[in-house]
């Protein structure tokens, strides 16, 4: 066993009271940012796309033995929105870095996007898990190489996935370890199983 599936294991074994946090998704637009929250949400793809402004969602879900309530946060890619990064950042509590492996300047808005979400957030408690969607297109249409991805992720210490909304490769864990992560976080900071204001995960 892990050392974080030993806290978890511990949080588990106080009262299952539900909790509640948010999440953001980032990342440039067109990466799919809001397929996979769709299809998280719905379990179903997409048939439609509109461009993003800002769209906030509902669901509860189990995650480690609690119901978790989740207000997701799906925001937009365009360079007219990005005023409006701060403001998202601030909100949230748990992060989705989103590329697309097609798009290797998608890659590199997500470094932009993790400096100034650890920037910003300075000492607060908070995660965050760099996505490479759209993981089941074709190799000779990759951009963005999936060991750059990892090698990423490793350099800062925060998880990364490649997935599909698509094909639903990897969005349920993508937005679950989030929340796993921010649960661990609030754990070994605080020695309690009070997930408290200090990372906007709370109990209800």
């Amino acid at each position: 066993m892990s050392r974080n599936e030993s806290i978890i294991s511990n949080i588990s074994t106080l009262n299952k009271e539900d909790i509640y946090t948010k999440l953001v998704v980032l990342g440039k637009s067109l990466v799919g940012k809001s397929a996979l929250t769709f299809r998280f949400i719905n379990d179903q793809f997409p048939k439609e796309h509109d461009t993003t402004i800002e769209d906030q969602y509902k669901t509860t879900t189990n995650i480690d033995g609690y119901q978790v309530k989740l207000e997701i946060l799906d925001t937009a890619g365009q360079d007219d929105y990005q005023s409006m990064l701060e403001t998202w950042i601030s909100y949230g509590s748990g992060f989705l870095l989103v590329y697309s492996i097609d798009d290797m300047e998608s890659f590199e808005e997500v470094k932009k996007k993790y400096d100034k979400l650890v920037l910003l957030k300075g000492k607060e408690i908070f995660s965050c898990i760099i996505v490479g969607n759209k993981c089941d297109l074709n190799d000779e249409l990759r951009k963005v190489p999936k060991n750059m991805g990892e090698e990423f992720a490793a350099s800062k210490g925060v998880p990364f996935l490649e997935a599909s909304a698509l094909t639903t490769i990897n969005v349920k864990e993508a937005f679950t370890k989030v929340v796993h992560d921010l649960m661990v976080k609030t754990y070994q900071k605080k020695n309690t199983g009070i997930f408290g204001k200090l990372c906007g995960c709370n109990l209800i």
